[in-house]
């Protein structure tokens, strides 16, 4: 494992995290690939680039009161020379405009390469367990 990569990686997701806590819709994806594939919790099923996924954001993101909550738990990754991949828990949600508090816990996964010394997201998967019916 590479640990300076894993540091570098580390500080992008917390960069990306804070992004998101604080409602910075144009610097969230600021390391993504432009051509990053993106799956999220809600459809579609797949993004194929990092300007599609942006376009959706006022869609299905909540209006949440700044900072929201979204936190990286378990966070663990695993880095070479030119590729990396990290998987943790998000806490997240927040308190809305009427008052209302939503909390949910997601899961991540994310794959990087390094392009011209700089680590980028080429992938990222957010998640939650599919509940079956009895």
């Amino acid at each position: 494992m590479n640990e300076q990569a894993t540091k570098k990686i580390e500080s992008l997701l917390m960069e990306w995290a804070e992004s998101t806590r604080h409602d910075k819709k144009d610097s969230i994806l600021n390391n993504h690939l432009p051509n990053a594939v993106i799956f999220d919790v809600l459809a579609p099923m797949q993004y194929q680039s990092t300007e599609a996924y942006r376009k959706s954001f006022d869609e299905w993101q909540p209006p949440f009161e700044t900072p929201s909550l979204f936190e990286l738990k378990e966070l663990r990754i695993t880095s070479g020379e030119e590729v990396g991949f990290a998987h943790c828990l998000i806490s997240c949600g927040g308190t809305l405009p009427d008052g209302k508090k939503i909390r949910d816990t997601v899961r991540a996964t994310f794959c990087f390469n390094k392009v011209d010394e700089t680590w980028h997201v080429a992938h990222h998967h957010i998640s939650t367990p599919a509940k079956t019916g009895n």
